[in-house]
Formats: structure tokens, C-alpha cells, sequence
């Protein structure tokens, strides 16, 4: 099995990383720090895989194309893409930079499209959160960039032969989360990276299409069909401390 996984580096992406080594499988790991990247591939070495670390920032586009063309000299067809990588971009929306909008929506949606369009995989896992469904204040474009991805799997489902999985992960221990838990000065509750990277793999390999690991998800996802509108009370009500969490 070859796989390639962005944002594979640290957290998440380096932990369905290690999943997918023990089970024997060749990964291309994708990622904009180069000692991060060697690092995983290390692990991944030592868990049984093989491992070929690429550096690109998916905010490029045209390090994303270059990224394509590497790929396709080597392999014929990639049996699947894990878009785990994203850029948060969150905070107060009249005031996000404009380089930083262009950034996230290149590399949360542009990338994930492209790379699958030059690729054409056998199978594609992408990577949620509980804002592709659920849209929190101060995170209204990582918001944006999740439900499109979401929506363009389900439709790429719909159209294509390619297997299409969504995975909806808790919140857990890496950079992104621990920066976020800082700047609201709360404390909560975070899963192992490993932890989640082994359920999310083992499921995807016992052939589920959608995966939801948190039980606070479901209950969310669960609100937000059956009583949109108390779900938008709650959130009005915690609008600011919501937008400070999500300003990391």
C-alpha cells in the first residue's frame, strides 16, 4: 500500500502515519519542516514502513503541482491521500489579514482538490473537525474550508469510482490544540495522537466511509439536524469564548 499523508510531520498525520507502517505500508509524508518530516520518517523506518519525505507548503500553489509531478514520475497510482493537513486561521473575521484567508482556503481546499485531480488515488481520507458541520464563531473560515472539502468528498463519492472517507477526530495533544487551550486559559480534555491515528486507520481499513470517534461530536452533529436552533442559541450565548479559543 502507498500512501501519502500531509501534515505528516507531527500530531495527527504522523500518527496514521505510524498506524499505516505497522501495517507495512510505503508513505509519502508531506510537510512544510523538513526536521519534522525526518523525523516521522525515522519512526516510521523503525515501525516496519517505508517512508519518503517531501517539504511543500500547501499554500502554494504551485509547490503543490511540483509536489504532483514528483509523485507521478515514481508511482502509477497512489493507493490513497490523507488531506490531514490545514491551516486554522482563526479569530474575529473582519480582522483575519488577507493573506492569511488566501493561505488556509489554498492550503485546507485548494490543496486537498488539486493534489486528488493530478493523483487520481484509489481512495482519499479526509481529515474533519467538528466545524465542517457545526460552524463556530471565530473559526468562520477553517469553518468554510472543512464543509467545502466535506462537501466536494461526498460529491466526488457520487461521481467517481474513488473511495471516499471522512473522519471527524477529537481534539487532541498537538500544537495547534495546546495553542488554542493557552490563549482561552482553559484546560479540556485531549486524546493521544497515537490513540486517535490507530482508531482512524483501523477503521478505514474495516471499510467504514464515515468515522466519528467523539461522543461531543455526535451530540453536536445531532443538534445541529434535529435543533438547529438551539444549537445556534448555545452558541450566540458562548460567541466570545468561543472566539477566543479559536483565536490561537
Amino acid at each position: 500500500m502507498v500512501v501519502l499523508i500531509t501534515g505528516a510531520g507531527t500530531g495527527l498525520g504522523q500518527a496514521m502515519a505510524l498506524a499505516l507502517a505497522k501495517r507495512g505500508a510505503t508513505i509519502i509524508l508531506v510537510g512544510r519542516r523538513p526536521e519534522k518530516l525526518a523525523h516521522s520518517a525515522g519512526l516510521i523506518t523503525q515501525a516496519g514502513g517505508q517512508a519518503w519525505p517531501i517539504v511543500c507548503d500547501l499554500s502554494d500553489q504551485q509547490a503543490v503541482e511540483t509536489l504532483a509531478n514528483q509523485i507521478k514520475h515514481r508511482y502509477l497510482q497512489l493507493d490513497l491521500i490523507i488531506h490531514n493537513a490545514a491551516i486554522l486561521a482563526g479569530g474575529v473575521f473582519e480582522q483575519l489579514p488577507e493573506q492569511n484567508i488566501l493561505a488556509a482556503i489554498n492550503a485546507n481546499l485548494v490543496a486537498p482538490i488539486w493534489l486528488t485531480r493530478q493523483l487520481l488515488p484509489k481512495a482519499i481520507l479526509i481529515v474533519g473537525s467538528t466545524v465542517s458541520r457545526v460552524a463556530m464563531p471565530g473559526a468562520s473560515l477553517y469553518s468554510l474550508s472543512k464543509a467545502a472539502l466535506e462537501a466536494w468528498g461526498l460529491a466526488l463519492a457520487a461521481e467517481t469510482t474513488i473511495r471516499v472517507v471522512r473522519a471527524y477526530p477529537p481534539a487532541s495533544k498537538t500544537a495547534m490544540t495546546a495553542a488554542m487551550a493557552k490563549q482561552s486559559g482553559h484546560r479540556f480534555p485531549l486524546a493521544e495522537p497515537n490513540h486517535v491515528g490507530e482508531h482512524i486507520i483501523r477503521h478505514y481499513l474495516a471499510g467504514e466511509t464515515e468515522i466519528i470517534l467523539s461522543i461531543n461530536d455526535r451530540l453536536l452533529f445531532w443538534l445541529q439536524r434535529y435543533s438547529p436552533k438551539l444549537l445556534q442559541a448555545l452558541l450566540k450565548r458562548y460567541h466570545r469564548q468561543l472566539i477566543k479559543l479559536w483565536s490561537a
